[in-house]
């Protein structure tokens, strides 16, 4: 065996010993969660699907996180812990639900409202927030919540991949924001029509499947939950709080 040869197979070996594992789909979901929550936005778009990365490009992706309520706070959403509950796979189909135990960011900034505006805060550069961020929780518990959500993944070319649904989401925005206004009008039957169009269209939405089930029950959803549900819809319309 020449010596290029042997090169040439020592690069192929460490090429595909570098290459993640996409043949099981739980460790691609893990692979995903682990790089959103330390915030490694590069490695978590390399695990989207192909159709979701044609419809939004890494430049965009990074500008859609940004705007998540979490990326205030980055410096201690590295302690969240996520668990998959279910995950059901269905030919080259896979759906996930996700239990997150992760710092409540309404808890936080209502912490550090009256710091921030302080003369000293207010003039804070982001790395100075964080390092101020890390010195209020120093010595005392960070306030944690645990939220569900709902992943779906697809089987392309190369194995497993997440399936964001992306080119669904301003359409189920909208239909969401219809679902709500009949909600508060009362007609709850179309409510939860336009509720399942959207889950139609995404049924990994745990968020919305627990709506309709609310709504089925007639439970009325407390104040929290709804502050939730509609960050939730804000997030897909690409709108801040």
């Amino acid at each position: 065996m020449s010596a290029r040869f042997r090169m040439l197979l020592l690069a192929l070996i460490l090429l595909a010993a570098c290459r993640p594992d996409r043949s099981d789909p739980a460790a691609v979901l893990t692979r995903y969660l682990s790089a959103t929550y330390r915030q490694d936005l590069r490695t978590a778009y390399g695990e989207i699907s192909s159709a979701d990365r044609a419809f939004r490009n890494f430049d965009a992706f990074a500008h859609h996180m940004s705007m998540d309520e979490s990326m205030g706070i980055e410096p201690l959403m590295k302690k969240a812990i996520f668990s998959i509950e279910t995950l059901e796979i269905d030919g080259d189909r896979g759906r996930a639900v996700v239990r997150v135990h992760q710092p409540d960011a309404d808890r936080i900034t209502e912490d550090l409202l009256l710091a921030a505006l302080s003369s000293a805060g207010s003039a804070m550069s982001p790395a100075e927030f964080d390092q101020f961020l890390k010195k209020q929780y120093h010595d005392r518990p960070v306030p944690m919540i645990t939220v569900r959500k709902g992943l779906g993944l697809v089987k392309e070319e190369g194995g497993w991949r997440i399936a964001a649904g992306w080119p669904q989401e301003r359409e189920i925005g909208r239909l969401l924001l219809e679902a709500a206004r009949f909600e508060e009008l009362g007609t709850l039957e179309e409510a939860k029509t336009k509720y399942k169009e959207a889950l139609r269209l995404n049924p990994n939405l745990v968020e919305v499947k627990d709506k309709i089930d609310s709504l089925a029950f007639g439970i009325k959803p407390s104040q929290e939950e709804q502050r939730d549900f509609q960050k939730f819809v804000n997030k897909l319309e690409g709108k801040t709080n």
